[in-house]
């Protein structure tokens, strides 16, 4: 499969910042140190090594994916910013669950397809309909709206995706089996499959057992789009 990357300049200065070198890295991962010398040789890392190297480096997974240390929250409310005070040193409590809201847009499918070249300079239009999520799903999550019956499961059975149900997605999420994906084959319109592993393989699995086509082997030029980290309906 097709992966867009983590830049080898920002691991590098992450590295550089604890003193250490790459083969310190491949230790870190449990991977040989052939990895992380093609990592450097082509420009960087998957995306889907994102979640271990921000364990690794103790930042977050959008500053490796994006480069921003801080980034902004999306938010329609107009409560300033220093109504939520951080907590200092010598405070008798801990930090609660940062409760801001965050809006993500309803995309179409085929701009789903295209997310990773278009959403730095995604603008929303005016109508477009944002929905609160209470998974932080990235400055770049965006939510989709199921259409067709191939993830819609036989009825009794869980979980099960009719037409209609929202999707809300992280875009850079490990893609590992059992993660609902939205993956781009054959051009840029996206579907929405389980990533299943099948005799050592890799197939995008439609959950309607009656879909003409329920197990798709996942093609070296697939690209997964996002990982679906909530869904429900619209009330």
């Amino acid at each position: 499969m097709e992966t867009a990357k983590i830049p080898w300049e920002l691991i590098a200065e992450k590295l550089d910042r604890l003193g250490k070198k790459p083969a310190w890295l491949a230790d870190q991962l449990g991977v040989g140190t052939n990895v992380t010398t093609n990592w450097k040789s082509r420009g960087g890392a998957p995306h889907s090594r994102a979640k271990a190297l921000a364990t690794i480096f103790k930042c977050s997974t959008d500053e490796l994916l994006t480069g921003s240390q801080k980034l902004p929250v999306k938010s329609d409310t107009n409560i300033p910013t220093d109504a939520y005070n951080e907590f200092h040193t010598g405070d008798n409590f801990a930090a609660g669950p940062d409760l801001r809201p965050r809006w993500y847009p309803e995309i179409s499918w085929v701009q789903a397809g295209m997310w990773t070249e278009i959403a730095d300079n995604f603008v929303a239009a005016e109508d477009t309909k944002k929905y609160q999520c209470h998974i932080d799903l990235g400055q770049y999550g965006y939510v989709l709206r199921v259409d067709g019956l191939s993830m819609t499961a036989p009825q009794g059975v869980s979980p099960s995706f009719p037409p209609g149900m929202l999707l809300f997605v992280r875009p850079y999420e490990d893609a590992v089996p059992g993660k609902y994906v939205i993956a781009k084959r054959n051009g840029n319109t996206a579907t929405f499959k389980k990533l299943s592993m099948i005799d050592g393989e890799l197939y995008l699995e439609a959950l309607n057992p009656n879909w003409p086509e329920q197990y798709m082997k996942v093609q070296h030029d697939d690209v997964i789009c996002g990982v679906v980290m909530h869904a429900g309906f619209d009330l």
